[in-house]
């Protein structure tokens, strides 16, 4: 009987390497406790663990939302971030930005390193080093989200305590507050320092500007340009009263002889009209108020010297505001963030789900002993096969 069992056994092997469904409940039936006092090991162990061991987890957190204004003259002119706001495919903008570095700053070393102090993470968790400190909590026990449309971030802090988590979460967002606003204040004093630089320049180049203009005055005028349109006015009225004279000459030159003393005077007063246009039009004396040599280049340099006043004025007059707002924005420490929750003191655990753990490793030492016994059944199906191979060999030799 044992030997037919053992044959049926060693030709349901050659079959294949699956078991079937037969084989599957033979497993069950013939190990049953086994795999029972497996499985209740388990049990109780998971039980042992999860309810008198391992220690309860609470979860305490505070909902913050940034307090920057939008408004500042210097933030509107410098920061040029709020142009991604006009992207239809950029989700948060600006807001997104902050809550990224209000997350970064929560987990420096800088934010933590105080914590893990005051609050003897060293000793409670027997750390080797700091940084394992630092590392660990930022990793497991500092939990942060972000709502990137709303702009609102949710810290928490898991811990065995729900008061000291609820501390925790209180020190951190002071950390986080003091920290955004010495961050603010440096970047508000790097920029007060570069404006005021550029402003210092600016007024340097102003009084070049002025000063250059007062000179080039002093050579040629208050208003060359205006001297100089006068003189051209005088030109046009001269050569007018030019043409006037010289068809008057022609008239009496028709009418008397050329030795009269009429057409001698009207060629005299001709000629003092020549004269007199080209002396305008050529002198360059300055003494001269009435002078057109040289004009268009005193023009266009009066004109230059006048521009480039009006671009400095102009510069000193953009660079004024935004220098006083860099010392205001310097002295400021507001605070940067705005606490939606306070922190609270949990009343239920967080973690572990104690119910959920016990049903689960309950379940993988069920599996874990029925794998042991499935391979243990097919380890021996095996072994009784090879050795009937054998003897079967050993009987066709004799």
């Amino acid at each position: 009987m044992e030997k037919d069992k053992s044959l049926s056994s060693s030709d349901s092997a050659r079959q294949g390497n699956s078991l079937s469904l037969m084989d599957i409940v033979y497993v069950f039936l013939k190990y049953k406790m086994f795999i029972i006092y497996t499985t209740i090991f388990g049990l109780v162990v998971s039980i042992i663990l999860y309810f008198f061991v391992f220690d309860l987890i609470y979860y305490s957190g505070a909902s913050i939302k940034s307090s920057a204004k939008s408004g500042s003259l210097l933030s509107s002119i410098a920061d040029f971030s709020d142009l991604e706001d006009l992207d239809p495919f950029s989700v948060g903008g600006k807001s997104a930005k902050e809550l990224a570095a209000y997350e970064d700053i929560l987990k420096s070393r800088r934010c933590l390193e105080p914590l893990i102090d005051k609050f003897g993470l060293m000793n409670d968790d027997k750390y080797r080093f700091k940084e394992d400190a630092i590392k660990d909590f930022s990793e497991n026990k500092l939990v942060t989200e972000k709502a990137k449309l709303s702009g609102i971030m949710e810290v928490g802090v898991l811990f065995k305590d729900p008061v000291i988590a609820k501390d925790m979460v209180e020190f951190l967002l002071q950390q986080l507050d003091k920290i955004n606003i010495e961050m603010n204040v440096l970047n508000a004093k790097n920029n007060r320092i570069f404006i005021e630089n550029r402003y210092l320049q600016a007024r340097e180049d102003l009084t070049k500007a002025e000063d250059s203009i007062k000179n080039y005055q002093l050579i040629y005028g208050v208003a060359p340009d205006l001297q100089i349109k006068a003189s051209a006015q005088s030109v046009f009225t001269l050569e007018a009263e030019l043409k006037a004279e010289e068809v008057k000459l022609d008239v009496v030159k028709k009418i008397l002889s050329s030795d009269q003393p009429e057409v001698k005077m009207q060629e005299a007063k001709v000629n003092s009209l020549r004269e007199k246009i080209s002396s305008i039009s050529t002198s360059t004396d300055l003494n001269d108020y009435i002078r057109l040599g040289n004009s268009p280049q005193i023009v266009m340099s009066y004109l230059r010297l006048q521009r480039e006043l009006e671009i400095q004025q102009k510069i000193v007059t953009f660079l004024l505001p935004l220098y006083e707002q860099a010392k205001i924005e310097e002295k400021r420490e507001t605070p940067t963030i705005m606490i939606l929750d306070m922190p609270f003191v949990a009343e239920r655990k967080s973690k572990p789900k104690r119910l959920t753990m016990v049903l689960f490793f309950t379940f993988l030492s069920f599996s874990l002993a029925f794998a042991m016994a499935a391979v243990y059944y097919r380890f021996k199906i095996f072994t009784h096969s090879e050795f009937y191979k054998s003897i079967k060999a050993n009987r066709v030799g004799t």
